[in-house]
């Protein structure tokens, strides 16, 4: 996982009929949080018609600071900020006839982002609350070009407004986005990607993660902090699964344990053997067609809420602290569900 830290460019790509697993005595108090996300409306700002781009790119740059270069450099690719010629390139950008297009679209399905901006306020007060000598990110959002869905520098977690227009949307068949990735491209999946996004760059991948066991219990505690901090959220939006797919997931737990266990995966430490597992994709391939890409992902993330049902006294920050994968899963007594 990526993010952008000095020059160097970190980010994440990506990302209500079931209730949460979670347990709801279980959910976190924010009752007394005081918390006031700010969040930025670039995408706005960039392509309202009020000013020149020469009057408008050094005033973005001088309120976004680093994000705006970063934006503007590694994202977009249109130049360094501070270049003479750097007004030309965002006008191009912006009244390009399909950016243009697509920004019009961007301010007709998201001019109120009330919805949005509550659910994520609530997220990361609950984020506060587990964690609470972490960096709270300003938000921004964006009109990426449809390169990034969510992208994160050390203070501010941007979220790709232009990948979030809908599975239906005309111009992602245009670019040949995938089936499986169009979707998630949809406004639903906005906060739990963009919280996954930031923890995921937060608690980074340790450089010892080396088995499957590891690879699937990361992304299991990743899983499991999005049951922290979005418990009204419901499990596929979670992971990004259909309800088809989630319930492909549940039926066949036991028989997917039980691949892993007899193929001797779990705790393989060469990575084409189980990388088909934990890829993303329409499907797993060696399981059936309707599986979901990422299962090894999914046993993981049963794991790790087994360990914390089963130790309750472990804290979210002993939880990501701890990098034994293998010691997680004997203290979770896992045991598929038939």
């Amino acid at each position: 996982m990526l993010r952008f830290s000095g020059h160097i460019f970190k980010l994440f790509l990506s990302t209500l009929l079931i209730t949460s697993c979670v347990d709801k005595k279980k959910e976190i108090d924010i009752s007394e949080v005081n918390l006031e996300l700010k969040i930025s409306r670039l995408d706005q700002e960039l392509f309202a018609n009020n000013e020149s781009m020469q009057t408008k790119i050094p005033k973005l740059a001088q309120q976004y600071g680093e994000f705006f270069a970063r934006y503007t450099e590694d994202m977009l690719n249109l130049g360094a900020v501070g270049d003479p010629t750097l007004p030309a390139a965002y006008k191009q950008f912006v009244y390009d006839a399909d950016i243009s297009t697509v920004a019009k679209n961007v301010t007709a399905e998201y001019q109120d982002f009330a919805a949005e901006s509550f659910s994520l306020t609530n997220g990361f007060k609950r984020y506060s609350v587990l964690f609470p000598n972490r960096i709270i990110p300003e938000i921004v959002t964006i009109i990426s070009g449809f390169t990034y869905k969510i992208a994160a520098t050390e203070k501010t977690l941007a979220i790709g407004l232009d990948m979030y227009l809908g599975e239906t949307y005309p111009y992602y068949g245009s670019v040949q986005f995938p089936a499986y990735r169009k979707m998630t491209m949809d406004r639903k999946n906005i906060v739990s990607d963009a919280l996954t996004g930031w923890v995921t760059t937060e608690f980074l991948k340790p450089d010892s993660s080396n088995a499957m066991i590891d690879e699937i219990i990361y992304e299991g505690k990743i899983l499991y902090l999005l049951d922290q901090m979005l418990p009204l959220t419901v499990d596929e939006i979670k992971i990004g699964y259909s309800i088809e797919q989630l319930k492909w997931c549940r039926d066949n737990e036991m028989a997917m344990w039980g691949h892993f266990v007899n193929k001797k995966l779990l705790f393989s430490q060469i990575k084409g053997d189980y990388f088909k597992y934990v890829n993303d994709g329409p499907f797993t391939p060696g399981f059936d067609r309707a599986s979901p890409s990422r299962t090894g992902n999914w046993l993981g993330w049963q794991i790790v809420r087994r360990y914390m049902e089963n130790n309750p006294d472990v804290s979210a920050i002993e939880l990501m602290n701890n990098k034994d994968a293998q010691g997680i899963l004997n203290a979770s007594n896992y045991k598929p569900q038939k």
